[in-house]
């Protein structure tokens, strides 16, 4: 993936003293670049029903027309005042160096419409808020706001707190992110990690934001990001975590190693609940969900026919014994689409295909780490047996809380201990996942 922030020019005291204007001439000037841009502008609200995209004057425009073309919608205008050549409402708006009017066609939106805005910069925000104050006087329905870029420290995001609001490259905020070497995903039940000082951040990512904020603090002298997958009120159901904004979040934020413990079901009766499995392979069962950061851009075909970390494996069988935690050395996970869990007949067919244990959430979250060239290891802990199971009743949310809920220490102690144990160097080749990706 290029660095699209290196195709974007800083033009001090222009078109005002004291304003560092970010000229994306360059970017658009190079066809890869744009390409990405125009690929990456169009994902962040790719899951969304969008039925006509609206650009604003005028070098939005640019990237408006482009991504109604991708997402196979109209285009809608928004244009400084007397530029529309029919009957137009009008909206004035104040912005970072003086004021402006923006008008739009009274038949350009529909009522009822789910639209899309397109804009190149968010900076205080004043321009995206006169346009969906058009689009809503017109009946529209805003469902995003998608940004090429966010300058996050002019306060534009407070502005649009109503709205959703996406950015492909963000700038700021002024103070630094801080660094992590090591990221944790918290899952069912499990929604914070760190007990003494930490700090908390909000990120964004050319995939939107994360399911929560993230928190950063220190174990053993490392450097850890810590994320809720399902957010932090369990707010994101299996099929709608953004995995992609989760996974690019912690690579932005510097991490190299993923801990990633779930709460999952046996599909065997020697695997108890309350007890670890260390699992070694995935079955995907999912459907719809995005699930790769190669799509149209630069197509990688990255291998998943080992998709864990062997040295974090390892590590956290070793670290779970030492602990006289009960732990299975390895094991297949059907990961099933959710939120439900399985029918009686579904469950008897993934014991007889021979899968250990169930679960909802290690596609695509394991296979996006391996696109990204990040160690990763899952952790389950079994909170039920699954419905195929002779003899035991079906499972139930509250149960699985409350088996999840009497094994979060275990849970804490164990990531505590592999991250204490981790070697300084790595000797896996989970680094090298792209090196032979591309056809």
């Amino acid at each position: 993936m290029l660095n699209l922030k290196a195709y974007i020019r800083d033009i001090p005291d222009w078109p005002t003293p004291g304003v560092i204007f970010k000229d994306i001439t360059p970017l658009l000037q190079d066809k890869d670049a744009l390409k990405e841009a125009l690929d990456g502008l169009t994902n962040l609200f790719l899951a969304e029903k969008v039925d006509i995209v609206v650009g604003i004057d005028a070098r939005r425009f640019l990237l408006a027309s482009a991504v109604a073309y991708k997402l196979g919608t109209g285009l809608a205008l928004v244009r400084k005042k007397g530029k529309l050549p029919s009957k137009a409402i009008s909206q004035e708006y104040t912005l970072e160096y003086g004021s402006n009017t923006i008008e739009m066609h009274e038949d350009a939106i529909k009522p009822g419409q789910k639209v899309l805005v397109i804009d190149d910069v968010l900076a205080t925000g004043g321009t995206m808020a006169a346009t969906c104050a058009l689009i809503e006087k017109l009946g529209g329905q805003v469902v995003g706001t998608a940004f090429l870029m966010t300058l996050d420290f002019l306060g534009g995001r407070e502005k649009l707190k109503k709205y959703t609001v996406k950015g492909l490259l963000n700038y700021g905020p002024v103070t630094p992110t801080p660094r992590a070497e090591i990221g944790v995903f918290g899952g069912s039940g499990f929604y914070s990690l760190f007990e003494g000082n930490f700090q908390e951040i909000t990120m964004d990512t050319p995939y939107g934001q994360p399911s929560s904020k993230i928190t950063i603090g220190e174990i053993a002298g490392h450097k850890v990001a810590f994320l809720p997958r399902h957010g932090d009120k369990h707010q994101h159901a299996p099929h709608t975590i953004p995995y992609l904004a989760n996974l690019w979040a912690m690579k932005e934020l510097g991490v190299t190693k993923i801990i990633a413990p779930t709460a999952t079901g046996s599909l065997n009766r020697h695997i108890k609940p309350g007890d670890f499995v260390v699992c070694d392979q995935f079955v995907d069962r999912t459907s719809g969900r995005p699930c790769s950061f190669y799509n149209d851009l630069e197509v990688k075909h990255v291998s998943t026919a080992d998709p864990y970390c062997p040295e974090l494996r390892t590590l956290a069988i070793k670290s779970a014994n030492a602990l006289d935690i009960p732990v299975h050395d390895r094991g297949t996970m059907v990961v099933v689409q959710g939120p439900r869990f399985s029918t009686r007949a579904e469950s008897k067919w993934y014991q007889q295909a021979g899968f250990e244990v169930i679960g909802m959430t290690q596609y695509p979250e394991a296979a996006l780490a391996r696109e990204l060239a990040l160690c990763y290891v899952n952790i389950s802990l079994i909170t039920d047996y699954d419905t195929g199971v002779d003899g035991i009743p079906p499972v139930d949310a509250k149960e699985v809380g409350k088996i999840f809920a009497d094994n979060i220490d275990k849970i804490k102690t164990l990531i505590k201990k592999i991250i204490s144990d981790l070697p300084t160097t790595s000797s896996c080749a989970c680094h090298q996942a792209l090196d032979n990706a591309a056809m």
